[in-house]
């Protein structure tokens, strides 16, 4: 494994695991909202996210945390040789959301550069929809997007319970 994306709703671990992976693995770790959100919750323009994903592709190896599947995961899959799932129960994902934005609101913590978290900002973003309702739809988009031709030499590690990523996770270990 030497190009691996890790995807997943929000609350999933993305970010979480792919550290992890990064520092196990001795490889460079992008989470996909650092190149997406500009300040103040702006969204950079889709060419230049497109631009500044393909620099990151262009690396011999690296890990990639984030889905993103209408802007840059036909990119990101047509050079991935394995796509990491995070598709834990829906209860997982929406509390640790939950636990993190009330974490981040009353620390007044700033999420990305130059972006601080409100209630309002997740509420805007969708990020407690995304938990809630989205792990249906990525239960559809992610096979979909599998049986594509163009994705057929990526390896699909399905991580269903906690347990089954703390496990993966320390099997990946150098």
């Amino acid at each position: 494994m030497k190009r691996i994306v890790v995807v997943g709703v929000a609350g999933s671990g993305k970010t979480t695991l792919a550290r992890a992976l990064g520092e196990g693995l001795g490889r460079p770790v992008t989470d996909l909202d650092l190149l997406f959100w500009g300040p103040a919750w702006s969204r950079v323009d889709l060419n230049v996210f497109r631009e500044r994903t393909q620099e990151v592709l262009a690396n011999e190896s690296w890990i990639i945390a984030g889905s993103y599947f209408n802007q840059v995961a036909d990119l990101v899959w047509a050079r991935a040789d394995t796509v990491v799932w995070l598709d834990l129960p829906r209860r997982v994902s929406f509390s640790r959301v939950l636990r993190r934005t009330v974490r981040q609101v009353v620390r007044r913590e700033d999420v990305l550069p130059g972006c601080r978290q409100s209630l309002r900002a997740a509420w805007r973003d969708r990020l407690f929809h995304s938990a809630w309702r989205e792990p249906a739809r990525f239960r559809s988009v992610v096979p979909e997007m599998l049986d594509r031709p163009e994705f057929g030499h990526v390896r699909l590690v399905h991580l269903q319970t906690k347990q089954e990523v703390a496990a993966w996770q320390v099997s990946q270990r150098r």
